[in-house]
Formats: C-alpha cells, structure tokens, sequence
C-alpha cells in the first residue's frame, strides 16, 4: 500500500477536531522533513496529550492546573477568554479586535424607529447626557425581550458594554432602548476594561452581526448578579400590577386627543402614586409595558435618553384594532375564495370596498403621472402660472371620489403607518398595511414597506406628490395638520385675542426705566423677505476718545407688555422657536401681535445689551437697559458682505424645476437700504475692527473657528401667489393634482476646508454672540436661573482646541471629542465661542429661551431701580422648590424669632419669588423642551432635504432640469453594511449642501487615501422620496481633509 506523504499527515492530523496533539520527538520531525535525522528514526504516532493530561490529573487531583494545561494544548479561536498570562489573548494583537461569540437575530433593533438611522456613529449626545461608566442599558431584541448590558467605556466611537451573557459587546446608541444611570458602581466595572478591546473591534466573519467576545466569568460575576436582580425585582412588580400593567393604554389614554407624557407621569398616572414613590424598578416595568403596547405607546426617539412618550388616543386604538380585524376577515375571503369556497357577503365588506375603490383611483392617477419605485409618483405634464384662469396657484386640484366613514378609517391607518416619525413596530400592524397594498394587484413589483405606502396614499388622491409628511410628527403637534384640534382651537383663541389688542391695551411694565435713543442710527440687518425684526445694531463714540466705543445691541421687547403667565407666553413655551421650513413658517408668536407692535421700527419698544470696548477687544463696561429706538436703517446681509469683500462674486447659479422662480417681493412698508453712506461705513469698520479684536480675546479663552464642512442647504418653494396650504390629515375626498410646485436648489462654490474671516462673512452673528455674553454676564453676577448655553467635552477622548483643531479629521477623529453642546441653569463655559458665560436673548419673537431670560432680566432691574443695590437670586429671590419649609408652634415661638422665620402661624409657606421663573420652573422646562428642541431641529434640516431630494428626483429620473454629471462630496463616516456589499460612508454634497450615502465601488482606484472628511468626486445613482436618501458612486479621490484659509 502506498504510503501518504509526510506533510499532508501532519497537517491533518494537527487540526484534527478530536484534540490530537504532538509529542516532542514528533514536532522535531515535522520542522525537519526532507532532513536526514542524527537519530534516523522512523516517524511516531501521534500521541493525544488529553489523555496524559487525565492521567496527572488523576496522580495529582489538580483540577486547575489540569483545566489550565488543556486549554493551553487547545486553543479555540472562537473563545477568546483567556487568562492574564495567557499567550493566546487576542487583546494584545495589533490593529483590530476580532469579536468572536456568535450573535444573530437579537442583534437587529426591533423597532425601526426612523429617527435612529442617522449616523453610522453616535457622535451627537444628547444635550449633555451621555453614558458613564456603570451604567445599565436595556437592549430591546427582535423577539421583544430585553437584554441587559453594563457600560463601560468608549474606544475609537464604539461604546462596549458588559452584557447579561458575561461577554463584551459593542452596540451603538440606536440599538439601546433604556438608560438607569450609575446603577453599578465603578470599582466593580474598571477590572474589566483589560480584557476590553483597546482598538477598533470588528465582527468575526460569518457568525456575527456585531462585535461581541468573551473575558472570564468570575470577573463580571458581581456584575451579572446585579442585572439578574434587577431582572428578577422587574419580574416580580410585573406579577403584581400585571393587571395595569397589560392594560397601560386604556389606564392613560385620553378619548380623542394625542398625549405627551413624562415617563415619571406616566408611571404615577398608571400605578396610581406619588412622584416620591418612582424608583428605578416601577418606572422601567412602565416602560417594558410600553413596549408590549406597540405605536399605542411609543418613547420618543430622538434620544436614547428622552424620557418623553407619545400616546396615542382609544379613538385610534379603536381604529387600529378594527382595520386590523378588517384585513384579517378579508384575508380569509381572499384564502376562501383561491380554494373555490363560498364567499358570500364579501364584496360588501368594508375591505374589499376600499380595494375596489381605491383600484380605480390608482388606475385615473396612472393616466396622470407615472409612479415610480422610489416611493413617489413622477411629476404632471401640465404647467399653469400664478393667477392663470384666475387661480394663484401653480397646480390644480381634481377631486375624485367621496370616502365614506369605513375608507377614512383605513385612509387614516395608512396615513400613520406611512408618517416618517410614527413607529409601527409589530408584525400585525405592518403586514396589515402590506395586506392592502398587495390586494389591490397593483404593486406586484415593488417591496411593499411604509416607503411603498406613500405612494399608494399619493395615488389614491390621498397626500399630494410633492408632500412633505415630516411635519405631521405628533410630538410636534404643529398647527393646521388636524393633529391635535385642542391644541389648534387654542391657536386660533390666542390670535384672535392678538388681532384685536390695541397700543392702549399694551401697558408698559418698564415705562419709567425705558431710555429713549433719539436718532441714534439701528442697523436691522436681515434677509428681503424677512418681516419679523428681532435685533439692530448702533455704534457710539465716547466722547474725548478715539479708540473707546459702546456696542449696543437692542432687541425686540415683548416681555415688557405681556405677563409672563398669558397664554399668549404659555403657547410660546409649548412651541419653543419659529419652525422655518421651505414650504411654510410656523411661528412662535401669533404675526398678529409681533409684527403690528414689536418687531424693530421706528418708535418700537427694545431691550439693549451694551458694551463699552477697546480696540484691543477688552470690554471695560457693560449694561442691560429698556429703550426706544426711532432711527432704524434696514440692511440686507449681501449688502455688508459686499462692502467687506468687495471682490467676492456672489454665487447666483441654481437648478429650477417646475416652472420660473418669481423673487419674493419686500414686504409691504419696510423699506431697504440699499447702499451704505460714508458715515455707515465708518461704523460698520470699527465694529468689524471691534470684533476681530474681541475674537482675539476668546482665542485666549480657548474659542475655536469650527466652520461648518458644508454650506447651508438652500432650497425655496412657491405654490404660486398664494401660500401652499398645510396638509390634513382630515380626508374626506380624494384629489388628484396637475401641476407642480416650482423647486429652486442654489448652488454654492463652497470650499469646505476653507476657515473664512467671520467677521467679513457674518459680522452680525459675531456682535450677537456679544451681546449673548453680556445677557450671561448679568445673570450669573446676580445668581438669576435662565437658559444657560454652554459646551462639555466626551471625557473619554482627547479634547480638540483651537491647538489642535487640524488633527479632527482622518484617523484623529477617533481619537479626539469636539465640544459638544447643552443647556444649564447655572453658568457653564461655552468653550467653541471661548466665554465663561453665554445667554441667548436676542430672539425673544423667535426662540422662547430668550423670552424667559428677557423675564428674568427685567424683575431684576426693576429691583434694583427700586432697592439701589445689586439683586442677588439667591437672597432676594429663592427658589420655593430649593427651601427648608419650617413648621412652629405660635405658643412655642418669641415674637422676635417669628419675624425671622419663613412662617405664618400655624402653618407653612413660602416667600413669594421676584422672578418670574424659578431655577425648578426652568429645570423642568429644560426637561421637556430638550427632546422636542431635536425633533424640530430635525423638521427643519430633513424639511429642506425633503424638497431638494425632490428637484434632484425630478431632475435625475424627469431630466426636468441639467445636473452635472458628478458632484463633488464630503465623507463624513462609514456605514455599517453587509460584507458582500460596497463600502459605504454617509456623506454630503459640498455644493448643494445635500446629505447622501457615498458608495465605494470594488474598482475604486484609491481606496487607501479614503478617510473621515474627504473629498471625492460622485455621480448620483439612486434618490429615493420615502428615505430622503440621494446615493452617489464614487468616481475619483480629490483631497485629504485639511484646515485653511484666514482664521484656520
């Protein structure tokens, strides 16, 4: 028999799974095959070191060190626990970690909320919250349990966590449902990070979706029985309140109207109790009844650590349920009826009606437009202008067919599923859509998702083509949209009572403090269009020097003439900031009180913040007083740019589509400057000279030029000469439209490395951050609790500063944290601006933080006008929420020690507050506006990438206009994708200011070069309605990241 050769013996036989290893003679012999031996011995058997192993264990009935030799003699690479002297630790390996515990379906986030698939990176925390270690996380899986983790720190953006399997993991933020902060102590987390990857750690391949590998058990041992208590206390409240707790929604829910709830009041008005009774136990048991309660109940996800829930009203409930029911009575028709069975009543059932019916309006809207796969039909053939056949509008409604109530209940269904932020997260609820879809036969070639169920709503008449849904967000409750009609009868009151107020009616509340600023000249410097005046700007000499002046920034003074508890305030509260989205404005004080009284005039009330500087940028004086202003001179921002750079040409290219853009005209009796005199010359180069000084000294301070890597996404709409009316939700009619709305996307030639000189740039926004200062200054001098605007850095990475600022992009992004921002109630350091304090005030028609520091300001200076000394809140205002109450017994008490105590007989009280706001009244407001701050900052930004996904959509797949052939992008980081797919990184088209999904193709011929925040040439392959998501293919490397330009 022919003998096998050496080598393929020994090769198999070393990796054989049965454990087999080699004795000494015979690993001699392998490293000598095609040697001559000393010895010339034939090869020996293999020898299995198990059972020698045994045998000493046997001799020496060492359990350990027999444990210890075998996994010495059989390294298994999918177990990485290893001992700290072990030679196969993977963590000492350079470059990446390998995670190696399988993982598979409780990976995926359960949920699908849209407003977790930002980013690849958790790179914006939320508002000062973030993670630290010891902290517990809930981690909801796709069959709806809770997997528990402990945090424990952060490395290269990933965070790794110890989970409730005794491995490490890395998840991202969209993958945590929950948040106990400091629930384990450190000391108990810190002998862990050894055995922690210290780099980048990626997923073993084939047998995980994320990262996770193992470290010894005995060492998270405490670790693990903490989570299994908690998970057993958790299991124990439910047993007991299981009755409330599985009937959460009937507990909490009002008839008809959307709620928004904290999760402290929706435990204390589930389980009946006090705010003194929530503990970490009772609170999360609500919340996992939350999620047993799918889109009934839903945590707002803007933040993982948002404690704000949605909650639907029982009329939907009862909506849902019954087209839920409906779906599944026809679904047993439609399986009776492929079986040949009787079928008899089914054409009459509320289902099959909707199909038929919504059969034949798919089939008309076909006649007028084309759909399309991505998620949107195509554009009308037709073109109508402003005013044709006497209409204002550039498109045309058609109305269809009536609905009756059973359609308006499925219509309604369909509109919630397909709102971007409503969150339908149970198999039931979306397959019933999908139900729908599928039986009307007329999307058998498209995947049918909440993405495909806006163009079904678009194609039976339901939401115009062009509509923007975003708005529609129920936290929101934006005005006009049929979301809440409480809340838009209460608008309505409030500008009614606004319309009727007369001068007469606006009584002064600092009359006798408000200065009168003769013909000092205000510079109101804004765009044409804009008709609610909130800052101007005034420069004055002081007298006898030539190198002194005050600043003075006077702002718009509403405070002064409206309690701080009007309703007119309390709606403010509730909307925060103006929303300004390309199709509308939703303003946060009616127009009817701000623009007939308030907003800057001649003669109109103001707030000034002043300060007196040098030219070496040092402010020797500052003060806040109540004015009026009669000498306003109304600039646009291009006419003081092109004063400062008279060389810059200012960039008009655009792309238009739909017909031609009409340039909005001034409003009605504002009048513009067009041209600067001598004199304004004079002023607006000193204040220019005052400000570059000024920056220089919050250089010092640490301030840092951080530049946006792309331009401001500017993109306009008209409906022709009457606003586009908001959408409602309300349908009782179908419509089909011809027509389209005219789309305007500028084009900019922006550089974005190049650090530009701000203050030829935006030389107003520098003088408003001054003024910010200066409100700040104010406030933290006199203890008085406002909205304090500062910065905090990630303490797990190095910080960036105006040192080091270069090194932020490429690998140094992992490594480096950029100041991130948050708000306070007590003073904070802003570092980006380089100011020990910093208070926005100069808004307060447009932004509600700066309403309540106007409050603020103002009792404290009618105190010291009255008292002659500086006010101080910690004396002469305290905090209610914040005092020692106490109680005496009048029989017990001497006269002189009841005029010191804070007390009235037999009974307890509290000294009355001279400010209009409480540091708690504040803290509480932070807490509720936080959450919503994000979802409107979001409407704002995906509003204006809604609209140009649309030009791009109808230019690309419609050739409504020319688009070159590629764009130039900024990559920003890198998606996490399937293996067999391209790499990906999130991007944005430097030009247009168009976020994008940057692919990069196998071919690519300079992939080495790629790294966070360079520059690539693209060409647009996909731009899908339903996602706002425009993909582009890399064509060409163009530029490392790098800082440049005057103030780099």
């Amino acid at each position: 028999m022919a003998t096998e050769p050496h080598g393929m013996y020994v090769d198999r036989v070393r990796h054989s799974p049965s454990g087999v290893v080699w004795g000494a003679t015979l690993f001699v012999y392998h490293e000598n095959i095609g040697k001559t031996s000393e010895l010339d011995e034939p090869p020996r058997v293999p020898i299995d070191g198990n059972i020698l192993l045994r045998s000493q264990f046997e001799l020496h009935g060492d359990i350990r060190t027999y444990l210890q030799k075998w996994q010495d003699t059989n390294p298994n690479d999918l177990d990485p626990v290893r001992r700290s002297d072990s030679k196969h630790r993977p963590l000492e390996l350079p470059g990446k970690s390998i995670g190696t515990m399988p993982n598979g379906r409780d990976t995926i986030d359960a949920w699908g909320d849209p407003n977790r698939n930002q980013e690849a990176m958790d790179k914006d925390e939320f508002e000062g919250e973030h993670l630290e270690q010891g902290d517990l996380i809930a981690r909801l899986n796709a069959d709806g349990v809770f997997n528990y983790g402990i945090y424990v720190r952060s490395v290269h953006k990933q965070k790794q966590f110890y989970n409730g399997n005794g491995n490490w993991r890395i998840c991202s933020n969209a993958e945590l449902d929950y948040v106990i902060k400091g629930f384990a102590p450190t000391e108990l987390v810190e002998p862990l990070t050894p055995w922690f990857p210290d780099g980048e750690a990626v997923a073993s391949q084939d047998i995980q979706l994320t990262p996770e590998g193992g470290l010894p058990r005995p060492l998270g041992a405490p670790l693990l029985r903490m989570m299994s208590n908690f998970k057993t206390h958790i299991l124990k409240f439910y047993r007991e309140h299981s009755q409330i707790l599985d009937n959460l929604h009937d507990k909490v829910a009002d008839d008809t109207e959307v709620l928004c709830l904290s999760l402290e009041k929706l435990t204390t008005t589930a389980l009946g109790i006090e705010e003194s009774e929530l503990t970490s136990v009772n609170m999360f048991a609500v919340h996992q009844a939350v999620r047993r309660h799918a889109f009934l109940i839903e945590k707002d996800g803007s933040s993982l650590f948002s404690r704000m829930y949605i909650v639907q009203p029982k009329r939907i409930a009862n909506i849902v349920k019954q087209v839920v029911d409906w779906t599944h009575e026809h679904q047993e028709h439609c399986v009776r009826a492929t079986m040949r069975k009787d079928t008899q009543g089914s054409k009459d059932h509320p289902m099959h009606r909707f199909i038929t019916k919504a059969q034949r309006l798919i089939r008309l809207s076909r006649r007028l437009r084309s759909p399309t796969i991505m998620s949107s039909v195509g554009p009308s053939s037709n073109r109508y202008s402003p005013g044709q056949d006497g209409n204002p509008l550039v498109f045309r409604e058609l109305p269809t067919e009536k609905f009756t109530a059973d359609d308006q209940m499925i219509i309604e269904y369909l509109q919630l599923y397909s709102v971007p932020t409503v969150v339908m997260p149970s198999g039931t609820l979306r397959s019933t859509a999908t139900h729908i879809m599928r039986a009307t036969g007329m999307y058998n070639t498209l995947g049918l998702s909440e993405a495909s169920t806006r163009l079904l709503l678009q194609e039976i008449g339901i939401i115009a083509p062009w509509e923007n849904l975003l708005p529609l967000d129920q936290y929101l409750m934006l005005p006009g949209h049929g979301i809440s009609l409480a809340r838009d009868m209460e608008l309505e009151e409030i500008e009614e009572s606004c319309s009727k107020l007369t001068v007469d009616q606006l009584q002064d509340s600092m009359q006798h403090l408000r200065k009168d600023w003769g013909d000092m000249p205000v510079y109101c410097i804004d765009d044409v269009t804009a008709q609610e005046i909130d800052d101007g700007i005034s420069l004055e000499p002081i007298p006898g020097s030539r190198n002194t002046f005050w600043v003075h920034v006077h702002v718009a003074n509403p405070t002064a003439f409206i309690e701080h508890d009007n309703p007119i305030i309390q709606y403010a509260a509730s909307r925060l900031f103006t929303s300004y989205i390309p199709e509308r404005t939703y303003p946060m004080l009616p127009k009817t009180l701000t623009e007939p009284h308030f907003s800057l005039a001649a003669g109109r009330p103001v707030l000034t913040f002043s300060a007196k500087m040098n030219l070496r940028g040092e402010i020797l004086d500052s003060e806040i007083k109540n004015g009026t202003i009669h000498n306003v001179i109304n600039l646009t921002h291009k006419t003081l740019r092109d004063f400062f750079d008279p060389d810059s040409e200012e960039q008009l290219e655009s792309f238009t589509i739909g017909g031609e853009f009409t340039e909005p005209p001034v409003p009605h009796g504002k009048t513009i400057q067009e041209r600067l005199r001598p004199e304004d010359k004079d002023r607006f180069h000193i204040m220019r000279q005052l400000m570059l000084a000024f920056r220089q000294t919050r250089r010092k301070n640490g301030a840092m030029d951080l530049t946006p890597l792309s331009p401001e996404l500017s993109v306009s709409v008209q409906s022709g000469n009457a606003p586009m009316p908001p959408y409602d939700l309300q349908s009782t009619t179908g419509r089909h439209y011809l027509g389209d709305p005219v789309i305007r996307l500028n084009v900019h030639s922006y550089d974005p490395y190049d650090v530009r000189d701000q203050s030829r740039d935006n030389l107003v926004s520098l003088i408003m951050n001054l003024a910010g200062h200066i409100s700040g200054q104010f406030c933290a001098a006199r203890n008085i609790p406002v909205v304090y605007d500062g910065t905090w850095y990630d303490p797990e990475y190095g910080r960036v500063t105006n040192k080091n600022l270069a090194n932020f992009g490429g690998e140094g992004f992992y490594e480096l944290s950029v100041p991130l921002a948050y708000s306070s109630t007590t003073p904070t350091k802003h570092h980006t601006m380089g100011l020990d304090t910093y208070v926005k005030s100069t808004s307060p028609l447009r932004r509600y933080t700066d309403v309540i520091a106007h409050y603020q300001i103002e009792a404290a200076l009618r105190f010291e006008h009255e008292h002659g000394r500086q006010f101080d809140a910690l004396v002469d205002s305290p905090d209610p929420a914040e005092i020692d109450i106490v109680e005496t017994d009048p029989a017990e008490t001497s006269p002189t020690e009841t005029a010191t105590e804070i007390t009235t007989n037999d009974t307890t009280t509290t000294p009355t507050s001279l400010l209009p706001f409480s540091k708690s009244d504040i803290d509480a407001h932070l807490v509720y506006s936080l959450p919503l701050r994000t979802r409107l900052r979001n409407l704002d930004k995906y509003s204006a990438q809604h609209w140009a996904c649309m030009l791009l959509f109808r230019a690309f797949y419609f050739s409504e206009c020319n688009l070159p052939v590629t764009f130039p992008c900024l990559l920003r980081t890198p998606r996490t994708k399937p293996r067999h797919l391209d790499q990906e990184y999130a991007g944005v088209i430097t030009s247009l200011g168009v976020n994008c999904s940057v692919t990069i193709p196998q071919d690519f011929p300079d992939k080495d070069k790629l790294d966070i925040f360079c520059m690539v040439e693209a060409h647009i392959t996909a731009i899908d309605m339903a996602s706002l998501q425009v993909t582009m293919e890399a064509t060409g490397f163009v530029k490392p990241f790098e800082r440049k330009g005057e103030w780099a």
